[in-house]
C-alpha cells in the first residue's frame, strides 16, 4: 500500500479554532483522517506530501522518524491519520495496534475558562483592555459567573472542571510586569473558594495560570488555594527547556500539586521535569507532543516517576478521539481536556454525535479511530461555494 495524496480542509473559521482537516489518501482506497495545524505554513504541507506520497503508510515508526519528527505539532496530526489507515487495513480499532485497552471509557475534564467560556485570544485582549480602560471588571469575571457556569458543567456529568485565573481585571498594577496586585490576588482567590463551595468537595478542581506571575506571586497563589483540594494549577510561572529550576522552586513549597508542559515536543523535552521534581501531572498536547508514539513514550517516563498525564486537547474532534484511543492504553491517565463546550462543531461533525456523555467518551472500536466525517455538517461552516478539500 502506498499513500497518494493529502488533502485538508480550509480553516474553518475563528468561531471554529479554525481547526484544518485532513485524509491521508492511499492506493487501496483508504482514507486515513487527521488534523493539520492551521499555523503552518502551504510550504510545510507541500514539503510532506512530497515526504510522504509514496511512501507505506503500515511503517509509521519508520515515517515519524524519516519525515513527521522535524514538522513537531502539524506533523503528529499526521500520525494520527496513518494509525486510522493502518486500523482499518488490518480491521482493529486504534486502540488494539498499541496493545489494547486498560478502560472502555475516557475521564473528560471541561475546561470552563470563567463565566463564559473562551472564544479567542483578540477577545481575551480585547477585556484586558476594556478593564484598565473603565477600572471595572467585566460580570464574566465575577465569583457568581463563574459559579453559575461550575453548576452548570457539573450538572452535566462532568467530574472534573478547569477554570482560567488570570482573568482580566482592572486591578494590575502594571501591564508589563509579571506582579500581582494584592487585590487581584484576593480575587482569584475568592473565585475558587466559592467555586469549590459550589461544586462541593468531590468534584476535581484545577486552575491555569498560563505562566503569567512571577514565582513570588505565583507561589503566594498556590499555597492560598492550598485548602481549596485542588486537582493541580497550572503553569503558575512561564518557563522553557533548560530553566525549570524555578518551578522546582515552587513545586517545593507547596501542597497543591502543578501541572505544566502543554507546550513541548517530544518525551525528552519533558525528562527535566520529572528529574528535577518541577512538576506532580504532566499535560502533553497530543498531536504537540509528537503523537501516539511520543505521548505513550512521556506516560510511561512519568509512571517512573509515580506521575500522571493529563493531556491538553483544543483540537478538534478527530483528534480527541484519537486521543480517547491512546489514553484507554495508558495505565497512569487521568483526564482528558476539553475545551470546546461552547463550539457547535465540535459535537456533530462525526458520524459519532456529542461523544462526551455525562463526562466520559467510550472508546470506538470500529477499525481505525471508529468514526467518519459528517461532512454536510462540516461544509456548513466554510464560506457558500468553498471547496470542502484541498
Amino acid at each position: 500500500m502506498e499513500i497518494t495524496d493529502i488533502r485538508i480542509t480550509p480553516p474553518l473559521g475563528p468561531e471554529n479554532r479554525n481547526w484544518v482537516l485532513m485524509k491521508v489518501f492511499t492506493d487501496e482506497g483508504i482514507v486515513g483522517l487527521g488534523e493539520w495545524d492551521h499555523r503552518a505554513s502551504p510550504d510545510n504541507l507541500q514539503r510532506l506530501k512530497q515526504a510522504l506520497i509514496g511512501q507505506d503508510p503500515m511503517n509509521i515508526n519508520k515515517l515519524c522518524r524519516d519525515c513527521l519528527g522535524q514538522m513537531r505539532g502539524a506533523g503528529a496530526g499526521v500520525e494520527l491519520a496513518l494509525w486510522d489507515i493502518k486500523g482499518k487495513k488490518l480491521g482493529v480499532p486504534m486502540h488494539v495496534l498499541l496493545g489494547g485497552k486498560i478502560r472502555d471509557k475516557i475521564r473528560i475534564y471541561c475546561d470552563c475558562h470563567a463565566g463564559v467560556f473562551w472564544s479567542n485570544e483578540d477577545d481575551y485582549w480585547r477585556r484586558w483592555r476594556e478593564a484598565r480602560k473603565t477600572g471595572q471588571l467585566e460580570p464574566i469575571y465575577e465569583p457568581k459567573a463563574c459559579v453559575a457556569a461550575a453548576k452548570r458543567i457539573v450538572a452535566e456529568g462532568f467530574t472534573a472542571i478547569k477554570f482560567d485565573a488570570d482573568m482580566p481585571n482592572p486591578w494590575k498594577m502594571d501591564p508589563y510586569d509579571c506582579s500581582i496586585s494584592r487585590k487581584e490576588q484576593e480575587h482569584i482567590v475568592n473565585v475558587l473558594k466559592k467555586v469549590r463551595a459550589a461544586i462541593g468537595p468531590y468534584v476535581d478542581l484545577a486552575v491555569d495560570l498560563h505562566g503569567r506571575y512571577n514565582l513570588a506571586d505565583a507561589l503566594r497563589i498556590c499555597k492560598d488555594v492550598e485548602h481549596l483540594n485542588l486537582l493541580w494549577l497550572e503553569d503558575p510561572i512561564y518557563w522553557e527547556e533548560g530553566n525549570v529550576d524555578a518551578l522546582a522552586k515552587i513545586c517545593a513549597q507547596t501542597t497543591t500539586p502543578i501541572c505544566t508542559g502543554e507546550r513541548f515536543y517530544g518525551a525528552k523535552m519533558y525528562r527535566e521535569l520529572m528529574v528535577k521534581q518541577a512538576c506532580d501531572i504532566l499535560e502533553p498536547d497530543i498531536p504537540r507532543s509528537g503523537g501516539a508514539i511520543e505521548i505513550r513514550r512521556i506516560a510511561e517516563l512519568a509512571e517512573m516517576y509515580y506521575m500522571s498525564i493529563a493531556p491538553h486537547n483544543m483540537s478538534s474532534t478527530i483528534t480527541a478521539i484519537a486521543a480517547a484511543h491512546i489514553c484507554s492504553t495508558i495505565p497512569n491517565f487521568l483526564a482528558l481536556e476539553y475545551h470546546s463546550h461552547n463550539i457547535p462543531l465540535w459535537g456533530t461533525m462525526l458520524d459519532i454525535k456529542d461523544p462526551i456523555r455525562q463526562g466520559y467518551i467510550t472508546v470506538p472500536d470500529g477499525p481505525g479511530l471508529g468514526i467518519q466525517l459528517d461532512e454536510p455538517e462540516i461544509a456548513v461552516c466554510l464560506p457558500e461555494g468553498t471547496p470542502l478539500w484541498s
